[in-house]
């Protein structure tokens, strides 16, 4: 039983009462009372340890008991009283939780705990600088070669099972998330590479092309520990990543209880980085629980009240439903694709002209975001290396002109021109989709929504130019036309039309974007084997001016050939407890070793 020794207002209304009943038992008592004694008892409480005297009375009797009062917290337990806990809530359960699982982690809020939490990549962009900086696992690097970097590693880092961290372990990281095979997000980034040891704690990169911003593009190689990964089973492999991030997964992959939550602990061995101070620093926060809730507003009601304390990408709508509503970029743009190669009335230039001028992106944007976000021309966040106010600025919105160029085209109204999307991949972007196939359909375009599942929405999106080379030819050595005299390839093999999209561009340079001008890109919707191809590798491998004046020539093309349809620059919207000390980053990106708790 617990005891709470304190005084209750409530005594006030029945002390008369109890003084009525005391006089009559005194009255109608025994003469031969006994007399009073003093008996020593053991009471359980959760109190520190002290003593107390209570006089108790009873009919004729008042017996004085001295009360020991004794602690039951264990030293574990009391600190796990303590203990500081943040839960984060996102949309959706992660499909596994393993670094290198299929198809692995990636930015999405559902691999935070993997991504962020778990790891530290190779290199990373700092939160506030912008600047390319090691974390704890990196002390430097150099470019050798036009296609080798050599970095320098920390001496004493150990992945959170006590394995060593060496040139050895980031060799096959490198290797392993650089490889084409292996279909992680990290390879569209920094292109094919491969690792080669130097000694105990060098390790060179290799690219398979010139790559001079390499470092820039390698926050997503991530590390695991090697005799871990070896002896695991598939099972361990796609539900935990043995890292050496500021946090861990606790139990071996206990902490992901499917169906339920994340549950990881500080890393008490973790080596923070004089050099990049923002990003690796230890963790304050002993401990986070990472959930999921399909819809915005309970997540908003999990903040409110007191359920979670960081909610992830809630909606303009939801602003008033939290303790503190905050913003914060994303480093990327929300599209729509559109598919030049296959889709019949979408392979005529004049055609997707028609459909940029027929849309009214600021009329979609005060319909459904309330007038915040700018509408823009580029898929490609303002500041991006090759991006000029002229490929900024949106597409003119004319009716008249969007007639007069499908009338040119010999637009063929019997071929539907379909915007596929799948709900909550942003905020309304199913409402938005259907007003603008309506704006289509209101200057004589035969359009519609397909609203799909994830599979069939990445089914779409991976469907391209240089998937149907390798299905049907060579794509080492492709043919002249490369997938222009071919069918639609794997994985649909069917005309993908157009979809929404928010690509990323985290390292501000148009380097990446260009995957969507190649040809030998395995999700390119695009291809001119003779004014843009020849262009593609020459710019990849440039730096300094002449990079910059190739990419203004590349961002130039993909404006006036409106391979895509840009809407605006993404933001996500947070709801936050009024406890949780925190800064967004741009993008998007949660380090929760970077916040901290009143």
């Amino acid at each position: 039983m617990v005891y709470n020794w304190r005084f209750s207002p409530r005594l006030l209304i029945i002390a008369p009462l109890m003084l009525l009943l005391g006089l009559v038992a005194f009255a109608c008592g025994d003469d031969d009372a006994p007399t009073p004694r003093t008996e020593q008892v053991t009471v359980i409480v959760t109190q520190p340890a002290e003593q107390q005297t209570v006089v108790v009375t009873q009919p004729a009797i008042v017996e004085q008991q001295t009360v020991v009062v004794t602690p039951t917290r264990t030293a574990a337990e009391q600190a796990a009283a303590t203990r500081q806990t943040v839960v984060m809530v996102v949309g959706e359960e992660p499909e596994n939780l393993g670094a290198w699982g299929s198809p692995g982690c990636a930015i999405i809020p559902a691999h935070f705990p993997c991504q962020d939490a778990v790891s530290d990549p190779l290199a990373f962009i700092d939160s506030e600088t912008f600047e390319t900086v090691p974390l704890s696992g990196v002390q430097g690097w150099e470019q050798v070669a036009p296609n080798r970097w050599r970095f320098e590693l920390t001496e004493g880092v150990k992945f959170h099972n006590g394995e060593e961290w060496n040139a050895e372990a980031a060799k096959q990281g490198i290797d392993w998330k650089s490889h084409p095979d292996h279909g992680h997000s990290s390879l569209s980034y920094t292109g094919g590479a491969h690792g080669e040891v130097v000694d105990d704690l060098t390790v060179d990169v290799v690219c398979d092309n010139a790559c001079p911003i390499f470092p820039a593009t390698a926050f997503l190689i991530i590390f695991q520990a090697p005799e871990w990964f070896a002896n695991a089973s598939d099972s361990e492999k796609a539900s935990t990543t043995v890292g050496f991030g500021p946090y861990k997964m606790i139990g071996g992959g206990l902490g992901w209880r499917r169906g339920l939550d994340v549950t990881m602990e500080a890393y008490e061995d973790y080596m923070p980085n004089a050099l990049s101070p923002n990003d690796s620093r230890a963790a304050t926060i002993d401990e986070i629980k990472f959930l999921w809730r399909g819809e915005p507003l309970v997540r908003a009601a999990m903040v409110q009240v007191g359920e979670a304390d960081w909610a992830f990408d809630l909606g303009l709508d939801l602003s008033g439903d939290v303790p503190v509503f905050d913003h914060g970029g994303a480093a990327e743009t929300f599209v729509d694709v559109f598919d030049t190669i296959w889709t019949p009335e979408l392979t005529k230039l004049k055609v997707r002209k028609a459909l940029a001028h027929a849309t009214d992106c600021d009329l979609l944007v005060e319909q459904f975001y309330d007038g915040f976000y700018e509408c823009q021309g580029t898929y490609a966040p303002p500041g991006t290396l090759g991006v000029t106010p002229r490929t900024l600025a949106q597409y003119e919105f004319n009716p008249d002109l969007a007639r007069q160029l499908l009338e040119e085209a010999d637009y063929n109204p019997d071929n539907e021109i379909i915007i596929n999307v799948f709900a909550n991949r942003f905020f309304r972007n199913v409402e938005m989709a259907e007003a603008q196939a309506q704006m289509w359909r209101d200057v004589g375009i035969n359009a519609k929504i397909q609203n799909l599942e994830t599979a069939h929405w990445l089914g779409v999106a991976r469907t391209g130019c240089g998937r149907a080379i390798g299905e049907f030819a060579d794509i080492e050595n492709p043919p002249a036309d490369f997938c222009l005299s071919f069918p639609p390839g794997p994985p649909t093999f069917t005309d993908p039309q157009t979809y929404q999209l928010n690509p990323s561009l985290e390292t501000l340079d148009f380097g990446r974007a260009t995957g969507r001008l190649d040809c030998l890109n395995a999700s390119s919707k695009f291809c001119d084997p003779v004014n843009v191809q020849p262009l593609i590798a020459p710019c990849n491998a440039a730096a300094g001016e002449a990079r910059k004046t190739c990419m203004t020539e590349l961002v130039d093309i993909a404006y006036d050939q409106v391979i895509i349809y840009t809407y605006f620059n993404a933001e996500v919207f947070y709801g936050v407890s009024e406890d949780l000390v925190w800064t967004p980053r741009f993008d998007r990106r949660a380090r929760p070793n970077q916040w901290d708790l009143n």
